[in-house]
This record gives C-alpha cells, structure tokens and sequence, in this order.
C-alpha cells in the first residue's frame, strides 16, 4: 500500500478508483490531430478539480479512458460534466476550424452526453492500466508523481 493511496476524509480513510470513458458527439474522430491538446485541456481541468487522473489515453480520436480518482463528496456525474464543459470550451477556442469540420451550429459540440463509468478495485487496476496504455494512441500519458 502507497503512503498516499487511502486520503483521510474526516472520520474516514477512501481510495477511490474509477475507469471513465467519454465518447466524442456522434463518434466522430473529432480528436485525432489534436491529441496532446485534448490530453493537456484535461489535465488543466483535473488542475482547476478535486480530483486526480492516473492514466489517461485518447484511442483512436473519438473518445478518451481514464483511470480517476474522485472524493466521496463529489459525484462522478458531476466531475464528467466539469471535464466535458472545461474541455470543450478550451478546444474550441483553440482549434475551432478543425472542430468545425465535425459540429456546425451555434453550439460548441464536442462530447457525447452519456459517458461509461465503471468502478476499479486495487485487484483490477493493474489490468485498467495496461487496457488504457493499449489503446491506440501514439502516446499514452501517466500518472505524474
């Protein structure tokens, strides 16, 4: 066990482990060809959070893993739309032409509005890790520590 692995919360020791998936707006492969944006404007939201990202891969342009950890008094529906309305703004200021080309309309579209969340225990996570390294981006980024 990690000194830092269980955060004391109160009367309370968490580790908090959970495999994310958010889908690109009508699985276009909006986000190949601005991957490492797409990988820094999440980390500027897990900076600007409470929570911490420790594997992160964007797959093939139209959808991102994650293995997080979120405190007890946050919810995962809650730290989704945080990273999608965070990200979605940053990207679209900086690459609005290439995003243009999948979203029209006055809306700025980029994620689905469903995500996939699952759960990790310390037994399964090695295996969520190596899943996310796989995935097939060029280059997956880990944990900073």
């Amino acid at each position: 066990m990690e000194p830092d692995e269980y955060k004391p919360k109160a009367s309370a020791k968490v580790r908090t482990r959970y495999h994310i998936v958010l889908v690109t707006k009508y699985r276009k492969h909006a986000l190949a060809g601005i991957e490492a944006d797409v990988l820094d404007s999440i980390r500027d939201a897990e900076r600007r959070s409470r929570f911490a990202i420790h594997r992160i891969n964007t797959g093939d342009g139209n959808h991102v893993h994650m293995l997080v950890s979120i405190p007890p008094d946050m919810t995962i529906s809650g730290t989704v739309s945080r990273i999608k309305q965070l990200t979605t703004r940053e990207l679209w200021s900086k690459h609005p032409d290439h995003l243009k080309r999948y979203y029209w309309g006055k809306h700025h579209k980029l994620w689905s509005a469903g995500y996939y969340c699952e759960t990790v225990g310390r037994n399964s996570e090695s295996i969520v890790e190596r899943y996310i390294d796989n995935q097939r981006q060029a280059e997956a980024i880990h944990p900073r520590h």
